[in-house]
């Protein structure tokens, strides 16, 4: 089975991070500057997740170990961007190779702590959205909240305002805050749930495979009220409150005007990318 990797980019307040080959780290700003900012571990046996803070002080690194035909060894560390100081390993792990094993994704920052997206490590199929989201202490590494079961899938992508997951037993959206407490729940039933970056509105994403029906783009008030549906695409997050990302297009809302930008492109993330 092959492994599932993780986009190797990461947003902050002022630049975009990027993985240049297998271990070096990049970055790139709105005025189109590069510059070198640290390294990870890679190689023929290794690959490297990452996420750097808002304020481009401290890095997140999971690394997977691929060394073994059976297993994947997991470490978890974090350290200062610059000069790789303050180094400190809070979760080491190992998953089984075959289905059933999950991974970390580190997704983000929020008031200090990580979000780590929980993801299958290898498959032969398309994964459509983590399993879980884990808030742990990047410091510590200790879990202070999590969000999503076996019946409640999250998406891809959380926001500032919080976190969402799908509940299919009882077709409704379930919002939750930072803390992990459930804060509201919308009728939706589909994948890919999306939280607008105040809180007020959720996107639904459906469709857009081979044999199965044309793509559509969902929005539901938070608050309650009435969906306004987006044929013709499927947004992977919200950019503000009145626009949605689309891979090759954003979605204007409430208008659900479609501006076309770049095809054969994939979601990453949203900049800036503080949470």
């Amino acid at each position: 089975m092959a492994a599932v990797l993780a986009p190797p980019v990461s947003a902050t307040n002022d630049k975009v991070f990027f993985r240049d080959g297998d271990t070096k780290i990049r970055f790139l700003t709105p005025t189109g500057e590069t510059g070198d900012a640290t390294t990870v571990p890679g190689g023929q046996n290794a690959v490297s997740f990452f996420s750097v803070s808002p304020d481009d002080l401290r890095i997140a690194v999971l690394v997977e170990d691929l060394s073994s035909s059976t297993t994947i060894g997991l470490q978890l560390y974090v350290e200062d961007l610059v000069g790789g100081g303050h180094h400190s390993v809070i979760y080491t792990s190992s998953v089984a190779m075959g289905k059933g094993g999950t991974t970390l994704w580190p997704m983000g920052w929020h008031n200090g702590s990580l979000a780590l997206a929980v993801v299958t490590a290898c498959t032969f199929e398309y994964v459509p959205n983590p399993t879980a989201w884990h808030i742990s202490d990047a410091t510590t590494g200790q879990r202070q909240a999590t969000v999503g079961t076996g019946t409640c899938l999250p998406g891809w992508w959380p926001s500032p305002a919080g976190l969402t997951c799908v509940d299919y037993p009882t077709s409704q959206v379930n919002i939750y805050d930072w803390s992990g407490r459930l804060t509201a729940t919308v009728t939706g039933y589909s994948g890919s749930p999306a939280l607008s970056p105040t809180g007020t509105l959720v996107s639904l994403a459906e469709g857009g495979g081979l044999g199965i029906q044309s793509p559509v783009t969902t929005v539901l008030p938070a608050t309650g009220g009435i969906p306004i549906r987006i044929p013709g695409v499927r947004a992977c997050l919200w950019i503000d409150d009145s626009a949605l990302l689309v891979p090759g297009a954003v979605i204007q809302y409430p208008g659900g005007g479609i501006v076309t930008e770049l095809a054969g492109t994939v979601c990453a993330g949203r900049f800036p990318g503080g949470l």
